[in-house]
């Protein structure tokens, strides 16, 4: 089409050669659309932000990340300003990369540069964070949140409450689940479930059950099969075999059903004798 355009001598502009960088990117050509960049700059049509954020965004899916900051210092070189998409997709693509030095110098540099992070960057900073095992890092950047009055909903305190409960935090995930309340934020269905996983994995099976009741009694939330199957491994592990057998058949009355984990330790119970086969049988 590019080359069509130039034998019919119609002179492609910035719009053209974005769509056929998005194309290439798209493709995961991504040397030809770094080469039509090139041809793009050599007949002096101008680049702009949208161009560089096609290819960077490009350059980070394929987890090319190094490449993806080496066009962001091109861009700058060459006079085009980034803005929040461009620091998003970056912040975003280090943390996926495992690389979180370099996330984090990115995310103050758009801050130094006036450029105004939103609730997505901190989502992405966040999720980051929790994933790479920073938690404490990741309160830091929570803080910040809550002190700029953003709007915060469910989803962020979900992430927060669930690196906690993985980080052995469950007290302060607990505690943070209690004041939503307070902060104007409704639980949904995943955070109890959350919470239900963080209180078992803990060992409080009664703070557990009394949760679960709570959730459907008072809150109005249905439980699902993932709260359901959490709490039946959970009495299974406990060799509380008759709660385990009442929860099965509480689950199946709500049309659920048990998933692979649950299966699994149910057959490993079954091999050492801990169970016998009419509870495999329940499942059906």
């Amino acid at each position: 089409m590019h080359n069509e355009m130039i034998r019919r001598g119609i002179a492609p502009n910035t719009i053209t050669y974005n769509s056929l960088i998005d194309g290439f990117c798209k493709e995961n050509r991504l040397d030809e659309a770094n080469q039509m960049l090139d041809v793009m700059v050599s007949k002096e049509c101008d680049s702009n932000t949208v161009t560089f954020n096609i290819l960077i965004n490009g350059y980070c899916k394929a987890k090319r990340v190094d490449d993806g900051l080496e066009l962001f210092r091109k861009m700058s070189l060459r006079g085009v300003v980034a803005n929040r998409v461009t620091y998003n997709t970056l912040v975003q693509g280090f943390c996926q990369s495992g690389k979180l030095e370099v996330a984090k110098e990115l995310f103050q540099e758009m801050v130094s540069r006036r450029v105004p992070p939103s609730i997505v960057t901190y989502k992405i900073l966040l999720v980051g964070l929790c994933d790479n095992g920073e938690i404490e890092k990741a309160l830091e950047i929570f803080e910040k949140i809550q002190k700029r009055k953003m709007d915060l909903d469910i989803r962020i305190y979900n992430i927060i409450i669930h690196r906690m409960c993985n980080a052995s935090k469950v007290d302060d995930a607990w505690d943070l689940f209690c004041s939503l309340p307070l902060r104007g934020v409704k639980a949904d269905v995943k955070t109890y479930n959350i919470m239900i996983g963080g209180l078992c994995k803990k060992g409080s099976l009664s703070e557990a059950d009394l949760l679960f009741r709570k959730m459907e009694e008072e809150d109005e939330h249905e439980p699902d099969g993932c709260t359901y199957n959490t709490l039946i491994r959970a009495h299974l592990r406990g060799s509380d075999i008759n709660t385990s057998a009442e929860l099965i058949e509480e689950m199946k009355r709500c049309r659920f059903a048990a998933d692979a984990s649950t299966i699994k330790i149910v057959m490993d119970m079954l091999s050492d004798g801990r169970l016998k086969k009419s509870f495999l049988d329940m499942l059906s």
